[in-house]
């Protein structure tokens, strides 16, 4: 993993541990999980989505590093 997408991973758990519920998340979720069964609620997913994110892009924090990184492309 690169140190880019090491950061920007961080950054989306980060976000994502305001939405769903602080340390359960960030200690108990792997990067693979999805992220509606770790508990993020319908309007989560609603608030990180704009015209540029797809909803397959929300499905972990796996999917949505790599959408960040191609944006960056």
């Amino acid at each position: 993993m690169s140190d880019v997408e090491a950061e920007i991973r961080q950054r989306v758990r980060g976000l994502l541990v305001g939405l769903i519920g602080g340390k359960r998340f960030a200690d108990g979720v792997p990067d693979s999980a999805s992220l509606r069964e770790a508990g993020l609620p319908s309007t989560g997913r609603v608030s990180l989505r704009d015209d540029h994110v797809e909803p397959e892009a929300l499905r972990s924090v796996d999917s949505l590093t790599r959408h960040v990184l191609a944006l960056r492309s």
